[in-house]
């Protein structure tokens, strides 16, 4: 037996990207990659197609992690060429990706030494038999030297390898998070993995993704989905319509994808998987709120994150758009999608009426009815329908003989039995539209009122493109605000006694200092729900041209060459003996710096000194009454707009003994490097939906157009401090001068607000996100 030194090695551009991610960030990471490895390695070994019993066994302790498999292994060759070296990958080859592997960085040993401070791995190769021992301590690691140890021996016939990284004393594991976070990675994976001598993986994915109540179910063969997605189908519908839908076999375009996709409504996070084995917590935009598992051999992760490449994102909000339509073509023949929100929803906003025959409509007198029933009535005769609340005028109107239609009060509802009705019946409508009487001229305004209405009309043009004429008088049916259409302007009336109306009138005789920024959010909270769908923006064509109107952003983690900007020079640098190994990383780290974020004590502020007219107006709008409408809480919204206030924070809190916004108490800016690419997108009214999991978080904002939306991942060290879940939250976006901030839910305002001393670290990823929803 002979001892060689071998020399620790690298190759300089590949590092940098590597190093660029500043990968392993925590033991847990360190964790989920070498499981990753080992994974890897017994489906390399399977695709050999030697005959064995798969195993990986883990075994943690507060300052060890040890990690063995009954894999492939590797030669003293793999070990020199591709784990010792730094961005070399044995497995970033055509052949390993279809055994199914899921790592193809090449990140090797030289990651792990950002939590370890000693490395061992004992390995025996399936290939070759030989069996070598090969270990390093940080201390002594030298680019210029010759510094692991490789012993190499004839095997003894037990393929696999053994990894034991000792960490730092303050980087020390907590054994039971340790185990709850790795068991999600491997819940799926179909080979036994043990964490301390317990099993963790061969999960039914039942438990990840439970049935609903079974109301009806629909199997169908392998068959169009979409346009482009074909798969093996089967979809449960329960009584009060909630979804859940498997599909396997897929082919997307044609080209066949190994894995499943498994969704249940309701659910937004999407966990996602590459061969079994847990990529990433995500969520794509669904109205039916799909999550679940998707396990796809084409979603590769990025080097060392949680997190999925770009490309999948793009594919996976692909897929749930024809998944969406799908669901909603098998809920329009059965009796349940009555009950279903999200599918009345979606048949507005695509305008397909001819779904909506089994949707139940009032009649009085009688029972509910369908729409398909009122399209067989009407052959020979039209209905009568009513859209307003006066029960007079329904009593003198309905019979027996008679029976008359009432329109939904739910907007979406209401579109549906329009559309269906004006498409497929006859009928004829009782009027009862509001009106405006004893409308004021303009010459008759007081000098608050001109104020107001300049004002309003101010706003609306510049920050909504939106012309209009600004009018007062009293409005029927008690409605405080009317908006309609005429030409290329939008009239809208104001009810001078109207609680708000008042409010905003005293406020500019009253406090004038406030009346500027009111009026905004007046027209945010009040005026744009009446007007959404006069804004330019909302439509195709406004919406595309705005989308073009943003740059292509680049705020991802598989950095491009040119992100890279001085890195490749810095380690020529290092390289040719200018500077040191330490200074090499220090510049490498300043060089992409634009993609951490950073908050602690210093950079926090109280929303009240930065904002305190929105913490006031939000306090004064509760008061008079202005809240969104049942079901309308999570509609889009523009954002708070405040462009001529300057302010640095990256945290903006509320304290306890003031009134929340929307909510809220916690906001955190966006990184300087989205706001400059992609900043213009908020100033944009949009949907918001948070969804969390792991060590991320994820918000994505969906533009009110429906067209497009924008997807913006944090990362931490820690877990996030709370269970995994989210949802569609209020929009409460806030816009300065040098600052955009977005609404932090409470259930997690622990993970982003710093202890005294602390400091937060988040990494970085955005991207525009189409929806494809036209």
């Amino acid at each position: 037996m002979t001892e060689q030194l071998i020399p620790f090695q690298i190759e300089t551009e590949r590092v940098i990207k590597l190093l660029a991610t500043q990968i392993y960030q925590s033991p847990l990471a360190l964790l989920r990659e070498n499981t990753q490895n080992a994974f890897d390695a017994i489906r390399l070994r399977l695709a050999k197609g030697d005959q064995f019993e798969p195993l990986i066994e883990i075994n943690l302790e507060p300052e060890r992690i040890a990690i063995s498999d009954n894999g492939i292994g590797m030669t003293p060759d793999d070990l020199r060429e591709h784990y010792w070296k730094a961005g070399s990958s044995s497995k970033n080859n055509d052949a390993a990706r279809a055994a199914g592997v899921v790592g193809t960085f090449g990140i090797g040993a030289m990651a792990n030494f950002g939590i370890a401070q000693a490395l061992r791995i004992e390995t025996e190769s399936a290939v070759t038999g030989e069996r070598s021992v090969s270990a390093a301590r940080l201390e002594n690691l030298s680019l210029n030297a010759d510094c692991i140890s490789l012993v190499t021996n004839a095997g003894n016939g037990t393929p696999g390898t053994l990894v034991i990284a000792e960490t730092a004393a303050d980087q020390s594991i907590n054994v039971t998070e340790a185990t709850a976070y790795i068991s999600e990675f491997v819940s799926l994976v179909d080979v036994s993995v043990l964490v301390n001598g317990k099993l963790v993986s061969r999960a039914p994915v039942e438990n990840i993704v439970a049935p609903v109540a079974k109301s009806s179910v629909i199997e169908r063969p392998i068959g169009p989905i979409g346009p482009r997605l074909r798969a093996q189908s089967k979809t449960i519908v329960s009584n009060n319509a909630d979804v859940w839908i498997s599909l396997s076999d897929l082919s997307w375009s044609g080209t066949q994808i190994s894995g499943r996709i498994i969704l249940r409504s309701g659910s937004p996070n999407l966990r996602t998987f590459r061969s079994g084995f847990g990529l990433a917590t995500t969520s794509v935009s669904s109205s039916y709120q799909f999550g679940g598992v998707a396990d796809l051999l084409i979603l590769e992760p990025t080097a060392g994150r949680e997190a999925i490449t770009t490309a999948g994102m793009q594919m996976l909000q692909a897929m749930m758009v024809e998944i969406d339509a799908y669901v909603s073509s098998i809920l329009a023949e059965l009796p349940e999608c009555d009950a279903s929100t999200p599918f009345i929803s979606w048949v507005a906003a695509h305008r397909k009426w001819a779904l909506c025959g089994k949707l139940r409509m009032v009649v009085t007198p009688g029972d509910r009815i369908s729409l398909e029933t009122v399209k067989s009535r009407t052959v020979d005769h039209p209905m009568l329908i009513y859209s307003g609340t006066d029960q007079g005028i329904l009593a003198r109107n309905a019979s027996d003989e008679t029976p008359v239609l009432q329109s939904a009060r739910n907007s979406h509802r209401r579109q549906c039995e329009q559309g269906y009705l004006a498409a497929y019946c006859r009928i004829v409508p009782i009027s009862d539209n509001p009106s405006v009487i004893n409308r004021k001229k303009r010459s008759d305004l007081s000098l608050e009122e001109n104020a107001l209405a300049f004002r309003l009309e101010s706003i609306l043009d510049a920050d909504y493109f939106v012309k209009s004429d600004l009018n007062f008088g009293q409005i029927s049916h008690g409605l405080p605000l009317m908006a309609e259409k005429s030409g290329d302007r939008v009239i809208i009336t104001l009810d001078p006694d109207a609680q708000t109306t008042k409010l905003m009138l005293n406020l500019y005789n009253m406090d004038y200092s406030a009346f500027g920024s009111m009026t905004k959010d007046f027209v945010r909270t009040t005026i744009f729900q009446r007007i959404s769908d006069f804004v330019p923006s909302s439509t195709r064509q406004g919406a595309e041209a705005f989308l073009r109107a943003i740059k292509r952003p680049r705020e991802t983690f598989e950095y491009e060459e040119s992100d890279l900007g001085s890195l490749p020079k810095i380690w020529e640098e290092y390289e040719e003996g200018r500077i040191t190994l330490d200074q090499a990383v220090t510049r490498s780290r300043s060089a992409v710096r634009s993609s951490i974020h950073y908050v602690d004590a210093a950079t926090a502020a109280n929303a009240r000194d930065v904002v305190p007219d929105v913490i006031e107006n939000e306090r004064a709008l509760q008061v008079s009454g202005v809240a969104p409408a049942p079901g309308q809480e999570f509609e889009p919204l523009p954002p708070i707009l405040r462009s001529d206030v300057s302010n640095t924070a990256k945290l903006l809190t509320i304290d306890p003994s003031e009134t929340p916004l929307r909510g809220y108490r916690n906001f955190i800016s966006i990184s300087d490097r989205v706001k400059e690419e992609m900043g213009e997108f908020f100033l944009q009214p949009h949907r918001t939906s948070i969804v969390w999991g792991g060590q991320k978080t994820l918000f994505i904002f969906l533009h009110h157009s429906g067209r497009f939306g924008l997807y913006y991942d944090l990362q931490t060290r820690e877990m996030v401090e709370a269970k995994s879940g989210g949802g569609s939250y209020p929009t409460a976006t806030i816009v300065l001068k040098d600052r955009i901030y977005i609404p932090v839910p409470e259930e997690i305002a622990a993970s982003f607000v710093p202890a005294p001393g602390e400091r937060k670290r988040f990494e970085v990823r955005s991207d525009i996100l189409r929806t494809e929803s036209a």
